[in-house]
């Protein structure tokens, strides 16, 4: 703890001045810390070259790109963290609890940047950015000309930061990856930017790709608020898209509804068949266990499925009878198998490092640049072209991106995507206490 208490007082420190970082054949000069920025200058928390050796082979998966022809050995990209560390909220008492995202993440990024060293030819210069939480002063942070230095950006996280920083690296043909924000149609015509977070729309499709697989549409019944209707959209139009011209059942419940025991489940079961409700809800625990609890007394003897959200999985309101009873399934942008050597091999670096365990964000650091650096190796900067044909196993799961046409267009094979987003979403069934992949 100690150890994990100090790296945090290290980062602060780095937050309110610039330091430079070198790596030379295996050997770290520990920084300089030269005093505060002048006053209305921006600098980066942290500056870090990386000259790396050449042998083994990079750890996240396997490619079925060839290197890039125009790529010379030993090329040097200019990539830029940006995160909220928040360092104006830093005060005597200690960091900020919202920082942990940042902190974490940032941790894992450095565990992968040794590692790209030690495993690939690359030569990256990355500076890292605070970008503070309110939107005016991420605004003044892209106004500071430093930022046109780097080729490729990891962050924001926060979604007006990522909306507004979109634009920004469009306009300049600069490759932007988003990390944390899963919101669909942040950007257009802007096929640099590469989101890492399954949107909600891939959550949905996920559920219904596997539902059908197992069971005819009209065995399906969709239930939420009227407030959240639109995401039923998403159900239906993947629903069309397997085939048939059967939609899904729909129940919309009045907002202000508390229970359902104005509404009639039974019609909804299938005698002799598996009947499927789902919920895109996860606003209201209360919401979801009435639903439950309503369907355990109403279901008898037949046999039913509930799928839900990724919110589930923190929900201590529900009880772990319902969960087994109903058969529960949820949706997951990242699931770690502990037992994993892998995963392990990755706790111990990260506790060596920072006398803490790693959470999911620092994992989320690690995959993310661990799979820029393997396309910046592989393809140099033209790799988001080379999206369609790349997946890699990572410790959270897989990358399996996919155009996206905000617009509604057809990817017709050539068409330029208005983004790319990863849509691989884990598939979790609750079991014996807890949740685990589907088979």
């Amino acid at each position: 703890m100690k150890k994990y208490i100090l790296f945090l007082q290290c980062l602060a420190i780095l937050l309110v001045v610039a330091c430079d970082t070198t790596r030379r054949s295996g050997t770290t000069v520990r920084p300089n810390l030269p005093g505060k920025p002048l006053p209305g200058k921006t600098t980066p928390m942290d500056t870090i070259r990386w000259t790396p050796s050449n042998c083994g082979k990079p750890p996240i998966g396997q490619s079925s790109g060839q290197p890039g022809g125009n790529k010379p050995a030993g090329e040097t990209y200019h990539v830029s963290f940006l995160l909220p560390f928040l360092s104006n909220q830093v005060s005597g008492e200690g960091i900020p609890e919202k920082s942990r995202l940042a902190l974490q993440f940032y941790a894992g990024a450095k565990i992968a940047l040794e590692q790209l060293s030690a495993e690939t030819s690359l030569q990256l210069m990355v500076n890292v950015w605070d970008t503070q939480a309110n939107d005016s002063d991420f605004e003044k942070l892209m106004r500071n000309s430093r930022l046109e230095k780097s080729s490729v950006f990891i962050g924001p996280v926060r979604a007006s930061h990522v909306s507004m920083f979109a634009d920004w690296t469009k306009q300049r043909k600069k490759i932007l990856i988003s990390p944390e924000s899963p919101t669909a149609d942040l950007t257009q015509g802007n096929p640099g930017f590469i989101q890492i977070n399954p949107s909600l729309r891939s959550h949905c499709e996920t559920i219904v790709r596997y539902v059908r697989k197992r069971h005819k549409a009209d065995a399906v019944t969709l239930i939420c608020k009227k407030k959240e209707a639109d995401r039923l959209v998403y159900f239906q139009n993947a629903n069309a898209a397997v085939g048939g011209n059967t939609r899904f059942n729909e129940i919309l419940i009045p907002d202000e509804s508390k229970d359902f025991s104005s509404v009639d489940l039974k019609k909804y079961l299938r005698a002799g068949r598996t009947s499927i409700f789902i919920l895109p809800s996860w606003a209201s625990q209360d919401f979801i266990m009435a639903f439950m609890r309503r369907l355990k007394e109403v279901k008898g003897s037949n046999q039913v499925e509930v799928y839900g959200m990724p919110q589930w999985r923190n929900f201590d309101a529900i009880e772990p009878e319902y969960l087994s009873q109903l058969n529960v399934h949820i949706t997951a942008a990242s699931w770690l198998d502990y037992g994993a050597s892998e995963i392990k091999e990755f706790q111990q670096k990260f506790y060596d490092a920072t006398g803490s365990l790693p959470d999911e964000d620092a994992f989320n650091g690690y995959d993310v640049t661990m799979f820029v650096g393997r396309m910046l190796a592989m393809h140099g900067l033209s790799f988001p072209e080379q999206l369609s044909s790349e997946k890699a196993n990572t410790l959270r799961g897989r990358f399996v991106f996919s155009k996206i046409f905000a617009s509604g267009g057809l990817d017709q094979g050539t068409n330029q995507p208005d983004y790319w987003e990863n849509t691989f979403v884990h598939l979790l069934r609750f079991n014996q206490f807890q949740y685990e992949p589907v088979e």
